[in-house]
């Protein structure tokens, strides 16, 4: 575990935008961020909650979700130091680390248990879209030891029919039936639902220890993720 004191010298990125299209097309870069902050804040997201960034990367969604939380209430999990340096460094500032002191890992064992604390909210976006079962077991299993009493969490999906290999598949893509992705929760011990919130490639899964801290299906409905005036992502718009 590390608060980012010093700066690391593991440096690995060759380029000024690398450390955004590391972690998916770049011209994403923002909207990925805000729609996580939105969803979130949607699913009754506060500054109060202890909220675990699963996979955070350069902080594409932790840039907003840094300065938002009280201080000490956000935790990064991210096996590639460099990424999280540039995204303090060329997102946020170091002296905001001071501030809001949230706490990183770069534990590479896809477990949410390294930090010994329980979570209000956790979010993996974009993980299992690379890693295959065995990393979703694992990951999976750990959220449910984590999560703090009407916890919920959020993961994303990418939704095919064919077979799901093992292993981390970086920068290869793994699909998964939803059918197994349900099976997987429910070993666990966690009840999930799909949401219709947006997402240009994934499908969010909501996830938590109880059904009745899932919104209703009614509520669940509302969440779409809609983008206005940005043709790119006009998909987000049913239509009328």
């Amino acid at each position: 575990m590390r608060t980012l004191d010093d700066k690391s010298a593991n440096r690995l990125s060759p380029g000024a935008d690398h450390y955004r299209a590391y972690v998916g097309p770049p011209t994403q870069y923002d909207f990925m961020g805000a729609t996580q902050f939105a969803l979130l804040f949607a699913l009754g997201m506060r500054e109060h909650h202890k909220v675990l960034d699963f996979g955070c990367g350069s902080l594409r969604a932790g840039r907003l979700l840094i300065p938002y939380l009280d201080p000490g209430c956000y935790f990064g999990i991210e096996p590639n130091t460099w990424l999280i340096d540039e995204g303090v460094e060329r997102q946020l500032g170091r002296d905001i680390l001071s501030v809001k002191r949230p706490s990183f890992s770069t534990s590479d064992t896809f477990s949410a248990e390294v930090f010994g604390e329980y979570f209000d909210i956790i979010v993996a976006q974009s993980i299992f879209s690379h890693g295959g079962t065995d990393i979703a077991r694992t990951a999976i299993g750990s959220f449910a030891n984590v999560l703090a009493p009407a916890g919920i969490g959020l993961a994303t999906f990418i939704e095919g029919d064919g077979d799901t290999p093992d292993g981390w598949r970086y920068p290869g893509i793994v699909t998964y039936r939803a059918g197994l992705v349900q099976s997987i929760f429910a070993e666990r011990c966690l009840v999930a639902t799909p949401l219709p919130w947006f997402h240009p490639r994934q499908t969010w899964w909501l996830f938590a220890a109880k059904a009745r801290d899932l919104p209703p299906e009614p509520q669940l409905r509302l969440l779409r993720g809609i983008v206005l005036r940005a043709p790119e992502f006009a998909a987000s718009v049913p239509a009328t």
